[in-house]
C-alpha cells in the first residue's frame, strides 16, 4: 500500500503506475523499450539531448511534427482564438437575458433554458458524432464546416424575432462550438512533441475558461446601449467567427497523419496517426525496410489549402467509433472525473445563468454593463488558479512518488481536490448567503471568485488523473469527460431560474455546495482503490489495437 493507494493483485503492471522521473526522455525510454536510443531523432538547440516523442517521419516531409516552429505556433494561435470563441458563445448575451426574454414575450426561465440548457445538450451530442467525422474525414473539414456554421448561426440569432427562431440558431451554435472544445487537444498532439505540450495545453485550458469569464465584461457594454443591444452582440461575434473561418482556411492545414514505425527489425511497433481519437495506421514498417524508399517531398502551400483529403481507412466501422466514448463514459475513473470536472464547469454555467437574473433585480438593479463587470473577479481568480494548478499537481506527484520509493501512481495527483472542496463549499455557501441577505455587490463577486478558483483547481486535478489513468485511450476518455460536462450542464440548468425564484439563492447554492462536497468525498475511495480500478478497466474493457491511443502519441 503505497501512500494510501491499495496494491493490485491481478496484474504485474497496472497501466498508469510508473517509475517517477522528471527526465523528459522517460516517455521515450518507455515507448521505445529495447530500441537503440542513439538511432532515434533528437530535438535541436538547447533541447538537443531530448529524444523526440513521437518520432517524426523519415519518409514524408509533410509530417506536421516536421513543420517549422513558426508554422506550428501560428496554427496553435488560431486554435486558441477559436477556443476563446467557443467559451464566449455560451454566455454571449447572459448579462441581459431578462430583457431579451421580454423582447421574445417569454419568461426568463424559458429563455435561460434555450440560452444554456439546449445549447450544452446539443454541444454534448455533437461531440460524439463529430469525433467520428474527424477520424474518417480529418480535422480540417470539421473545423472549417463548423466555423462557418458558427458564423451563420450567430447572424441568424441577431435577426431572430421570436423564441422559436432563436432556439434554432442556438442549436446550430451548439453543434458549431463542439470541435473547438473536444478536437483542440488532439490537434495540439498532432503538431507538438511530448516535451513541448505542457504550456500549449495550459494556455488552451485558460482560453476556454476565461473565454467564458471575459465575455460578459465585453458584451455587457454592447448590451447596455439601446442602439446596439443583443442583436449587435451576435453580429460582432459573427464578425469574429468570420475572421476565424479565414484564419483556419489559410493557416490551419490538415494535421491527421499516418507515419511509419521507427522501430527496427528486432521489434515492430505501431505508429501514431495523430488522429482525433488516437486512430492508428497498422503500417508496421521497419527501418530496415525504409532504407531504400524515397522521401516524399513537401507539398506546396496551395496544395495544403485543400479542404478534403479523402476518407481515411480505419479498421473500426462508424458504429464502433461512435460507441468508444460511450463505452468510456461508464468506466469508474471517467465517471468520477465526469463528476468533478463536469459538475465543476457546470457550476460556471450556473453562475452565468443566475448572475444576470440576480443582479438585474432589486436590490442591485444593475445595467447589463454593470452585470458584465461582475465577472472581472472570477476572470482574475481563474487566471491565478491556472498558473498554480499545474505546478501544484506536479509537486504532489513528485513528493508522494519520492515517499513511495520512486513509484508514481496517478492517484497522487488527486490531492488538489482538497482545495476544490474547501474553496468550492466556501464560495457557493457564501454566494447564496450574501445574495439572500442583499449584501453589497462586492460580497457575491468575492465569493464567485473564490468558487472559480476552486473549480479550476478541481478540474485540473480530474483531467490530469483521467489522462494518466487512461494513457492508451486518452482521446476517448477526454471525449467522454466533455460529454459528461454537457449532460450535467443540461440537467442542472434546466430549471435553475424557477428554483431560484421558488427557494431563494441561499437554499439553491447551499444544495449546490452539498453536491460539490459529496462528489469530493468520492475522491477518497477513488484514491484508495484507484489502482485496482485501473487494473479492472484494463482487464475487462478492451479496445481494438487501432482504437487505442499510443503512449508515443501522448
Amino acid at each position: 500500500m503505497g501512500c494510501g493507494v491499495l496494491e493490485d493483485t491481478k496484474l504485474a503492471h497496472v497501466p498508469g503506475t510508473a517509475l517517477f522521473s522528471e527526465d523528459p526522455n522517460a516517455a521515450a525510454y518507455a515507448a521505445y523499450e529495447n530500441v537503440d536510443i542513439t538511432t532515434l531523432q533528437h530535438a535541436t538547440g538547447k533541447h538537443k539531448d531530448i529524444i523526440l516523442v513521437p518520432q517524426p517521419s523519415r519518409l514524408d516531409m509533410n509530417d506536421p511534427l516536421l513543420w517549422p516552429t513558426w508554422k506550428k505556433h501560428l496554427f496553435y494561435l488560431v486554435l486558441v482564438y477559436g477556443t476563446c470563441l467557443a467559451g464566449a458563445v455560451g454566455p454571449l448575451v447572459a448579462a441581459d437575458q431578462t430583457h431579451i426574454a421580454r423582447l421574445f414575450n417569454t419568461t426568463p426561465a424559458a429563455f435561460a433554458r434555450v440560452l444554456s440548457s439546449y445549447f450544452v445538450l446539443v454541444l454534448g451530442l455533437a461531440t460524439i458524432f463529430l469525433q467520428v467525422g474527424s477520424v474518417k474525414l480529418g480535422k480540417r473539414p470539421i473545423y472549417l464546416a463548423t466555423s462557418i456554421l458558427l458564423c451563420a448561426s450567430t447572424v441568424w440569432a441577431s435577426y431572430a424575432t421570436n423564441l422559436g427562431s432563436f432556439t434554432g440558431a442556438r442549436v446550430i451554435m451548439g453543434i458549431a462550438a463542439a470541435p473547438l472544445e473536444f478536437l483542440v487537444g488532439a490537434s495540439i498532439n498532432d503538431i507538438y512533441h511530448v516535451h513541448e505540450r505542457s504550456l500549449p495545453i495550459a494556455i488552451w485550458n485558460l482560453a476556454l475558461i476565461n473565454g467564458i469569464n471575459i465575455t460578459p465584461i465585453i458584451t455587457g457594454q454592447i448590451l447596455n446601449k439601446p442602439e446596439l443591444g443583443f442583436r449587435w452582440a451576435f453580429r460582432y461575434f459573427a464578425i469574429a467567427a468570420g475572421v476565424l473561418c479565414i484564419a483556419q482556411f489559410f493557416f490551419m492545414p490538415e494535421t491527421t497523419f499516418f507515419r511509419e514505425s521507427v522501430v527496427p527489425a528486432s521489434k515492430t511497433q505501431e505508429s501514431s496517426t495523430s488522429g482525433s481519437d488516437g486512430e492508428k495506421g497498422h503500417v508496421e514498417t521497419r527501418d530496415i525496410e525504409n532504407a531504400g524508399r524515397p522521401v516524399k517531398p513537401l507539398r506546396g502551400y496551395g496544395s495544403s489549402l485543400r479542404v478534403w483529403n479523402g476518407v481515411y481507412k480505419t479498421k473500426s466501422n462508424v458504429f464502433t467509433l461512435l460507441m468508444r466514448p460511450m463505452l468510456m463514459l461508464f468506466t469508474p475513473i471517467v465517471f468520477w472525473g465526469g463528476l468533478i470536472y463536469g459538475l465543476g464547469i457546470t457550476y460556471l454555467v450556473l453562475f452565468a445563468v443566475t448572475v444576470s437574473i440576480i443582479f438585474s433585480e432589486p436590490p442591485y438593479n444593475f445595467s447589463p454593463a454593470s452585470v458584465g463587470l461582475t465577472y472581472i473577479g472570477p476572470l482574475i481568480s481563474a487566471f491565478i488558479a491556472t498558473l498554480l494548478a499545474g505546478p501544484l499537481t506536479s509537486a504532489c506527484a513528485r513528493v508522494l512518488s519520492k515517499r513511495n520509493k520512486g513509484i508514481f501512481e496517478p492517484e497522487f495527483k488527486l490531492l488538489p481536490v482538497i482545495l476544490y472542496a474547501i474553496f468550492g463549499v466556501m464560495g457557493f455557501v457564501g454566494f447564496g448567503m450574501v445574495l439572500q441577505r442583499g449584501e453589497a455587490w462586492i460580497a457575491p463577486v468575492m465569493f464567485t471568485s473564490i468558487a472559480n478558483f476552486a473549480i479550476v483547481m478541481g478540474s485540473t486535478a480530474a483531467v490530469s488523473y483521467v489522462i494518466d489513468s487512461h494513457r492508451h485511450t486518452t482521446d476517448a476518455a477526454l471525449g467522454s469527460l466533455i460529454f459528461h460536462k454537457n449532460i450535467w450542464s443540461f440537467g442542472l440548468t434546466w430549471n435553475i431560474v424557477d428554483q431560484l425564484l421558488e427557494f431563494g439563492p441561499q437554499k439553491v447554492f447551499s444544495v449546490t455546495a452539498a453536491v460539490l462536497a459529496f462528489t469530493c468525498l468520492l475522491t477518497i475511495p477513488m484514491y484508495i482503490f484507484g489502482k485496482r480500478t485501473r487494473s479492472f478497466v484494463h482487464r475487462h474493457i478492451k479496445f481494438s489495437e487501432e482504437d487505442e491511443t499510443s503512449v508515443v502519441g501522448h
